[in-house]
Formats: structure tokens, sequence, C-alpha cells
């Protein structure tokens, strides 16, 4: 069990109990030493669970929802000397499959942002994430074993370079394509992929090449070595993770598809979702466990009372004898502290409420990625109730993801609050949509987002006079687009030929880039397929 601490210095501060706790038991009389020893062990106990409360203290792991926009694609690529085996379609090699099976992807993914990464060594990221296709295409062109003469193949540090590509803020959610023919050297893949189904990442490994075994030239140029599609291997290797990871309730999937089988491409499109659909993934966070010791900590400072104040061996023998003002005060505080029991364990604050305020203290505290998370928890537990808190935590949610400047997210936030709402929340709604669109110069959409909201509330001025802008630079808009327009025969389209000799150009120097990165150093390379 991994135990974690973010402030262990805290610890320092248990050591100040001890003879504190000494000193308070010497200096009473003995007919009261009993009586202080009970009372001080208990607050010494309860001060303890305090600090370590704010010491946070971490174990175990949960997994937290993440809401992206969109998908992102790392496309890692296996470029070891046993891609380079003829048993591919029509004769090609693996490598030659694996590029044009790209190439036909990149062709359908509509915009998606994509990086390629290198699967030789340690792994190198060799385009980072874009939504230029031209320059990935120009890689595939020239992309062989010789962009990297390290030895080895390493198909697991391929994939974690690859879950590197994509940045922690980044607002897509990041899946991972491996085009392999599951050979590697340093049974890296299972941790790989583990640490990829923990963080949220869905991989899914393509094979390519034959079952059958074909020759290959190594990385020395004189032994021949045999390889193979090794499917069966990564099949087992996906099952062995997935058994390892059975007690996480949301898995990120991992799965292998063979490159030749009818419709593997529309299995792999089919995994993509629309630039503005909304995704829910999970990444794995440590569990604090500060609500445990503060828990402890009341229920030590309850005993405290209970121990010193209540008389047990009184109970059934006193019963029916008549109480002293002493004993009836002992009873009024074990009555108090009975009520607090019944709060603690028979009351509590709903699980959303819990949520709302935690998001809410991370938004004051401007860690908004700390307030979405938190605010879509408390919208997945009310979303079947449509209640108040539903709506409030929708707002909420809309509000952290325009601070964070995903405007899309806020706006679809926005849109799933009804009329139904309480009025302050559908009046914020409207009045934040319009300072949305305002922003993004769509200032008619502004304009109807601000009426609406005076339609709510009109006694709000910043809406009147934010209504007064946006029909100000609507009109502005219009006159700045009719001065600036031009006839469509004096734009000048771009010579092909010229484009043409332009792009050569550029993929003859990308050649040239990659083959003057080679390394020279001597190395025993007969291992290296």
């Amino acid at each position: 069990m991994n135990i974690t601490c973010e402030r262990p210095y805290v610890f320092f501060a248990l050591l100040i109990i001890i003879p504190v706790f000494i000193l308070l038991n010497t200096r009473h009389h003995f007919s009261f030493r009993k009586m202080v020893f009970v009372r001080s062990l208990f607050i010494s106990l309860s001060v303890c669970m305090i600090l370590l409360a704010y010491a946070k203290i971490s174990w175990g792991m949960h997994l937290m929802p993440v809401q992206k926009n969109g998908t992102s694609v790392s496309f890692v690529f296996d470029i070891s000397n046993s891609m380079l085996a003829e048993d591919g379609p029509e004769g090609s090699t693996r490598l030659e499959a694996a590029s044009v099976y790209a190439k036909k992807l990149l062709s359908k993914m509509n915009g998606n942002p994509v990086s390629v990464v290198l699967a030789k060594g340690d792994g190198m990221t060799a385009v980072p994430l874009t939504e230029d296709y031209v320059m990935i295409e120009s890689l595939l062109e020239v992309i062989s074993p010789a962009l990297m003469t390290v030895p080895g193949s390493s198909i697991g540090k391929g994939i974690l370079k690859a879950k590197e590509s994509f940045p922690s803020n980044y607002s897509t959610a990041g899946r991972i394509w491996v085009f392999t023919d599951g050979e590697e050297t340093d049974s890296q893949l299972k941790n790989a992929l583990t640490e990829c189904m923990t963080s949220g990442i869905p991989v899914t490994i393509i094979g390519f090449g034959s079952e059958t075994e074909t020759e290959v030239l190594a990385g020395d140029k004189k032994t021949y070595v045999h390889s193979a599609l090794r499917s069966e291997k990564l099949l087992k290797t996906i099952d062995d993770v997935k058994k390892n990871l059975s007690y996480y309730k949301n898995q990120a999937p991992v799965s292998y598809i063979n490159s030749t089988e009818k419709g593997s491409g529309m299995v792999l499109l089919s995994q993509l979702k629309d630039n503005e659909s909304q995704i829910i993934t999970y990444e794995a966070k440590p569990v604090p466990r500060y609500k445990l010791f503060l828990l402890f900590a009341v229920l030590f400072f309850a005993f405290n009372y209970i121990f010193t104040e209540f008389d047990f061996t009184k109970i059934f023998t006193d019963t029916k004898r008549e109480k002293s003002p002493k004993q009836k005060k002992g009873s009024k505080k074990l009555a108090g502290i009975s009520l607090v029991f019944v709060m603690l364990f028979f009351t509590s604050c709903s699980s959303q409420t819990i949520s709302i305020m935690k998001g809410t203290y991370a938004f004051k505290q401007k860690h908004y990625k700390h307030a979405v998370s938190c605010y879509l928890t408390a919208v997945h537990n009310t979303e079947e109730k449509k209640d108040e808190a539903y709506y409030y935590s929708l707002f909420d949610l809309g509000t952290a993801y325009s601070m964070l400047d995903e405007k899309d997210a806020a706006m679809d936030k926005f849109a799933r609050i009804s009329e139904e709402a309480p009025a302050s929340v559908l009046y914020a709604t409207y009045y934040n949509s319009g300072v949305i669109a305002h922003k993004n110069a769509d200032y008619d959409k502004a304009l109807e987002y601000f009426r609406r909201a005076l339609e709510v509330d009109s006694t709000r001025i910043e809406a009147k006079i934010n209504m007064e802008l946006s029909i100000h630079m609507a009109e502005e808009n219009v006159q700045h687009n009719e001065a600036k327009s031009i006839p469509a025969t004096e734009q000048k389209t771009p010579v092909p030929e010229m484009e043409k000799s332009v792009f050569d150009r550029v993929k003859e120097n990308d050649k040239k880039q990659w083959k003057n990165s080679e390394s020279d150093k001597g190395q025993n390379l007969a291992d290296d397929y």
C-alpha cells in the first residue's frame, strides 16, 4: 500500500505532545491524577489526530472524473529492424504497411490533434500534437529504423513517451495507437499499459505482419533473426494487465486489433468522438484520509468528557435515587455529547453538498482544475434528481471551465440549465454566456443572452450596460466587414507548380534532418531487431 504525506514536517510537532503529557500528569495531587491522566490522554490523542489530518496523509487510489472536449491521438511507430520484414500486403514491409495504414486513418480523422512517437530505445516524440497532417505525412514518407540507431525495441517506452506528449492541462482526451509487430527486447509493455490504464489513457495496439516467422537482418547488417507478428503474446499481456487492475471500477480500455482484419480502420475511427462532444475520462488520484483523522479527533475529544464526567458503575444502582445538582449537570453534559454523536452518525452533509463546497473552496484558491473535478462529481450525483443542487453544480462547473478558457465546455454546461433553475442561477447563466459570446466577437448572440438575463432580472445595471455595448459592437462590426470586403476577382490563388516544389523541398529537408541525426557510435547491433 502506497502511503504519501504532503506535509511531513508536521510529525515534529507530535514530539511536543510527549513532554506536555508528562508535565500534566506530575503536577497534580494523587487523588486527581487518575482523572487528569484520562483527560490528558484523550486530549493528546485528539491533538495528534488533528495534526495528522493537517499533514495530509493519503493511501489507496481512486478514479477522479475529468471532462475533456474531443480526442487527441498519439501514433506510436515501432521502427525496429523486425518491422522491415517483407510479409506485409503485396510484399511490402511491415513498416511500409503501417505508414500506408496511418495515412488512411489521417485522411478520415477530421482535424483531431495527432502526435507521432518513434518507439526505439527510450522513444522520441518526432511530431508534437498538431492538426497539420502534412507534417506527419512528410515524416511517414521517410520513416525507417535508420532514423534512430539506438539498439533494441521498446514498445513500452514508446507508449510512455506518447503519454507524455499529452500536456496535463490539455483540453482534449488522449488516446494512443501503437503500430507494431509485437517484437520487444526489454519487456516494458506491461508496465506501460498499466500506467496508461491508471491514468485514464486508452491504448490500442495494431498488429502488422504475418504470424509465420520471417528472416530479417539485425542491426549489425550481418546476423539474420526470425521474426513474426506476436499477437498471442500481445493479447496475453493485455489480459494480465486487466486482471491486475480488476479492482478499478473505470478502467481505460486497452485492446488489440490486427491491421489485416476487415473494418479494423473503422473500429479505430469509431473510438474518436466529435470535437464538440464531452468526454469523461478518469485519472487515478491518491485518497486523502484527513476526514478519518478528524473523525478520530472528535471521538477522542468526546471520550475525554464521557470517561471523566460519567460514572458507569452507578447506571443501574442509582436509577431511583434523586440526583444532586452536580449529577444533573453531568447528565446535561452527557446528553449534549449524545446529541453530538447522533448528529455525527445519523445526519451528514450530502455528498453533492460536500463536492460543491470543495469546488467553491478550490475556485476561490484559483485551483480551477480541481474545482472542475469537484463540480463534475456534484453534477454526476444530482443528475437524476434535477434539483437546485444540480443547477448550481452545472453553473459552477461552467464558470470553472470559463476560467480555464474552455469556452465551448462552459457554454455546453450553461446550455443544459433549463428554465426550472432558480432565478439567480438563470440570470448568472445568461449573463456569463453573454460575456463568453462577447469575447468570441459573436455580438449578436451576446446581445440575445444579455436580453434574456434582463428578462429574468430587469434591475441589473451591468447586464444593461453590456447589452448596449453588444449592440454598438455588432453595428460597428457590420460596417467594418463592409469596408474590408474584396471582390472575388482580386483574390490570388497559389500556383500549383510552386506549391508542389515547396512541398518536395520540405520533404527533402526532413529526410536530410533525420539522416543527419543518426549516431556514429560503434555498438554491438546483433540483437537490434
